[in-house]
């Protein structure tokens, strides 16, 4: 059914005045309602309980009970809260809050209590029915014969006691039938034991959310503030008084701080999973879950089972936020350095009420780190795989801890298959295993052996232990071979088992699992060996004469590792169909293996030789315990620098920029300079990286350094020199000049400043505004486009290049690319104004990303020919110097004619003052004029807007040569 009804009309504003009391009404009882079970229940309740439990507690036999352990750590913490508490409390009443911690935890007590009370009841109900469904069955159990003969029993024993006038006999028997039919009553118990499941179930999702989502974030911010609390200088009641004045703000804080924690370490848990061997970490660490059902999976699983898990994560969460937080912040502490450290002397400046601010920027950050994190998991995989890889190769653990494909694999030697072709040197001190199902004494004995044995570590060990006795073919010159590809796993043949004679007889087919002892199927891969069947000559001398004779033997192949797998690979985490299987993430418990997985070499065991003596095993234990605590120590020393340079160093690039752009100390905000910092980061990371990469570390960059001829001829060593020369010292004082006499002043005695400091600031301050100018033209961030597509997505904001107005594109020229992403570039001030027409300054083929890729092509190969001069100096520098000096040149004129005008009159006037009006005036009208071809493309566009808005409205429009008169013709609609 389709409502057309108007909002107003609707909600009542138009229509009857009974329609607007009456909605108001149902507003207001709704409002009432909802507060009253949400709100009001819930506190009157909690109260209730609480008071009760203050007076069992105040019990004497109670506090004799529960003795007061004030010197234990446990009793610590709990008159700490308690304390804390009142505080919180008392702080509260003093401002007059508008939500109470009291009435806050009033609530929680109701909430809780109703969901005890539910289980309780569901617990008391499932109790009745079940016992009264277990004395139905025990009175149903009767045979038919049986019941039969009750039944008629009954009948007659009813017919006399009517006859008799036995009243009494009557009445006992109509409660026997009662009793007998109490179906109803079990009906009607099952009724209420479902409502209880469903308010059951309901409570149990609403506990594990609240624990998950908000208790265990709350709690780790907590753990964070305090062990982090002496380095800002400040008491547990510094914190205790801003959660009294701004109650919401403080636990928004803290879940902020405890739920980004938790997101880093399990993401980085999650990707060490994948990065590690999979025989580490695999079978241990669940990873993300293999179906998005996770309502079903709270509900599906017991109370016991979620306890437990909440309890390990909180002790994983606890031991890493003791390691990585607290030890750092004790040795911080204890060596003075946090004053150094700009973390530690956080400055805020709130333009809105900090009450709105903070949450406000709270959530902007969390929502920021969610999308990084999201982003960027795989990258944090990656780090831990280069950084295994390198500590690895340092202590010679590579291929124990990270997995690596299977290159090829080299024979290390045969054995035959029957005893008889066996020399003695092979049966020599064999050991024999009782006789089985299925044995065949004449194979050679290992293979007895090893049928005998369905554990494949036991197996790997009997070859391992037999390597000595193998042969090389002499005739073989095959001694390595690349195998075959087999779901993912190199083996050496499409069979899976070498079928060895049994006992009774050498051509019965044998149709046993291989894991049976007394099955004569050998599988051809055991561990990283692999096993084929051939055929070898062997020459006898008997009697002077040479005989040959074939023997069947098996080859012994191993696995030769390759490369590393570089993990997690693309999609690992998805959710989607397909799981392990098809994106190739490690198997968990009973999962069926991916191709990746299965293509993995077996991990060299840290005990390599397991038959070793005692004395050999415990060295081999001290060597590995000493290369594990000395890998752990280093890696917990690097992510501890990690994550001290992330949190400090792009503050102090902000508070650096924030210094260039003379913000004063009193108006400096931490967040925005952290951002700042970030911004101004990323690009310097990332070229860095290229160059690391691109140089192949230090000796590539001295390679680099050496290998710079000058080959060409001078006019392209002039044309370099002149765009550095205008790009990193001429543009940067310019605009630097110009933004600190626009915002900051100049003073009255002097026009151009002579100080050296005030020169290299003005330099700097310059530089930071033209190349953040020009990393925002080169992603585009000055377009609707860019700004549509990060909060809209991709692909979801359809461009119409006839109905978009396009700045300086629309004559194609040498940028036709451009489209309607340079719509922003007539207000990008003087400075990004164009010199010729048709040239764009933004985007993947604007002017500022080809002297990008001009300079690059240059810098890392030396490639002269990449120079361009008009490129370089006539499309970019010399444009930007020119409006540059304009924005300049023009003010400080001003300032000079307005001098000798001003004092020609007598009157007195600020040449800051005069400075702004012609600055704002200058950049406005060279604006207009380097945008000109894009407002007169709008001019016309808009023209015919209005033009068709008034005469095409409904009307076809006919223009004919000026020889002829314009003829309007009506439209057939």
């Amino acid at each position: 059914m389709e409502v057309n009804i108007a909002i107003n009309e609707l909600l009542g504003f138009r229509g009857p005045l009974l329609a607007l009391i009456r909605n108001l009404l149902w507003l207001l009882v709704f409002n009432t309602a909802y507060l009253g079970v949400f709100a009001f229940a819930p506190s009157k309740f909690g109260g209730s309980m609480y008071t009760i439990i203050s007076m069992i507690m105040s019990l004497p036999t109670i506090q004799n009970i529960i003795p007061n352990n004030s010197t234990s750590i446990v009793g610590q913490v709990w008159n700490g809260t308690v304390v804390s508490i009142h505080e919180l409390e008392k702080k509260s009443k003093e401002l007059d809050l508008i939500y109470q911690p009291g009435q806050i935890a009033k609530m929680g007590i109701g909430y809780v209590s109703f969901a005890i009370l539910i289980f309780m009841l569901k617990t008391i109900v499932t109790i009745t029915v079940n016992a009264k469904k277990k004395k139905r069955e025990q009175t149903t159990q009767a045979t038919p014969e049986a019941q039969e003969n009750e039944r008629i029993r009954n009948n007659n024993f009813r017919i006399d006691a009517i006859r008799e006038n036995r009243l009494d006999d009557l009445r006992q028997l109509e409660r026997d039938a009662a009793e007998r039919n109490a179906e109803q009553n079990e009906a009607a118990g099952k009724k209420i034991l479902s409502i209880l499941e469903c308010a059951g179930a309901i409570a149990k999702v609403v506990i594990l959310l609240f624990i998950k989502m908000l208790l265990l974030p709350l709690m780790l911010g907590i753990w964070l503030d305090l062990a982090t609390l002496s380095l800002f200088n400040n008491t547990w009641s510094d914190r205790i008084e801003y959660a009294g004045i701004d109650l919401f703000g403080s636990i928004f804080l803290h879940w902020v701080a405890g739920i980004t924690f938790m997101l880093l370490v399990t993401v980085s848990v999650l990707q060490l999973r994948e990065v590690a061997h999979p025989d580490i970490l695999a079978r241990v660490i669940r990873p993300q879950e293999p179906q998005p059902d996770l309502l079903g999976n709270l509900l599906q699983e017991t109370g016991v089972t979620h306890t437990r898990r909440v309890l390990l994560s909180l002790g994983i969460y606890a031991a890493l936020l003791a390691v990585h937080i607290w030890l750092p912040a004790r040795l911080l502490l204890k060596y003075n350095l946090g004053q150094y450290l700009p973390l530690f002397q956080p400055k805020f400046w709130h333009i809105l009420m900090p009450q709105i601010q903070v949450p406000a920027e709270l959530f902007i950050f969390h929502l920021c780190m969610l999308g990084v994190l999201e982003k960027y998991k795989n990258k944090i995989g990656g780090m831990q795989h280069h950084w295994l890889l390198l500590m690895g190769g340092y202590l010679g653990m590579t291929n124990q801890i990270l997995p690596r494909e299977v290159e090829q694999f080299s024979l290390v030697g045969t054995l035959p298959v029957f005893a008889d072709d066996a020399t003695p040197s092979q049966l020599d001190s064999l050991e024999e295993v009782p006789s089985f199902e299925g044995r065949n004494d004449d194979i050679y004995p290992l293979w007895n052996n090893m049928l005998s044995e369905t554990d494949h570590t036991k197996r790997e060990e009997w070859i391992r232990s037999n390597i000595s006795r193998m042969e090389m073919p002499v005739t073989s010159c095959l001694q390595h071979t690349s195998g075959i590809v087999r779901d993912g796993k190199k083996v050496l043949s499409t069979h899976s088992y070498i079928r060895l004679p049994s006992a009774s007889s050498t051509n019965r087919l044998v149709v046993k699992t291989s894991d049976d002892a007394s099955s004569n199927l050998l599988p051809t891969s055991i561990g990283p060996y692999r096993l084929k069947q051939g055929v070898s000559t062997s020459t006898t001398n008997v009697a002077g004469v040479s005989k040959t004779e074939k023997v069947t033997h098996i080859e012994i192949w191993k696995e030769m590792v390759g490369k590393p797998i570089p993990r997690p690979p693309e999609g690992w985490d998805d959710l989607g169909v397909g799981g392990a299987e098809r994106h190739g993430r490690w198997a968990w418990g009973e999962e069926h293996t991916s191709e990746i997985e299965n293509s993995v070499a077996v991990r060299t065991p840290f005990f390599k030789d397991p038959t070793a003596n005692k004395l050999v095993k415990a060295f081999t234990l001290a060597v590995l315990t000493a290369k594990m605590v000395l890998l752990l120590f280093v890696s917990w020393a690097a992510i501890s620098g990690v994550l001290c340079a992330a949190l400090n160093i792009p503050l102090y690039a902000g508070h650096f920029a924030l210094y260039l752009l003379r913000v004063p100390e009193d108006y400096i905000h931490d967040p925005l300079a952290f951002a700042m910092g970030i911004v101004l980061m990323v690009p310097a990371m990332g070229i860095i990286v290229k160059l690391f990469v691109a140089s192949n570390r230090l000796k590539g960059v001295w390679k680099w350094a050496r290998s710079f001829r000058p080959r060409q001829p001078s006019r392209k060593v002039k044309t370099l020199a002149a765009f550095f020369t205008l790009w990193l010292f001429v543009c940067p004082i310019l605009l630097g000049y110009f933004y600190s006499s626009l915002f900051v002043g100049i003073s009255d005695e002097f026009i151009i400043k002579s100080e050296l400091n005030d020169i290299l600031v003005d330099w700097g301050t310059g530089s930071l505004l033209l190349n953040l100018w020009a990393i925002m033209c080169y992603f585009q961030m000055l377009t609707i486009k860019f700004w549509s597509d990060l909060i809209i997505g991709r692909g979801q904001v359809n461009d119409d290049d006839e109905d978009q107005p396009n700045v300086g594109a629309g004559q194609g020229g040498r940028n036709n690319g451009g489209g309607d992403n340079n719509i922003a570039q007539g207000a990008n001030a003087a400075n990004t104004g164009e010199s010729t027409p048709g040239f764009i300054w933004q985007g993947q083929d604007g002017i500022i990303a080809r002297v990008v890729v001009s300079i690059k092509a240059f810098s890392s190969g030396w490639e002269w020919d990449k120079v361009d001069k008009q490129l370089l100096l006539h499309d970019c520098a010399l444009p930007l110097s020119k409006h540059i000096a304009i924005a300049c040149v023009v003010p400080v004129a001003a300032i000079l004619f307005a001098r000798l005008l001003v004092n020609a009159i007598g009157q007195k006037l600020g040449s800051t003052i005069i400075f702004r009006i012609a600055a704002v005036t200058t950049v406005l009208l060279d604006t207009i004029n380097s945008s000109k071809d894009g407002l007169n493309s709008w001019f016309q566009a808009a023209h015919k807007i209005a033009r068709d808005d008034r005469y095409l409205i409904g009307e076809i429009l006919l223009n004919y040569p000026s020889s002829t008169r314009v003829v309007t013709t009506s439209s057939p609609t």
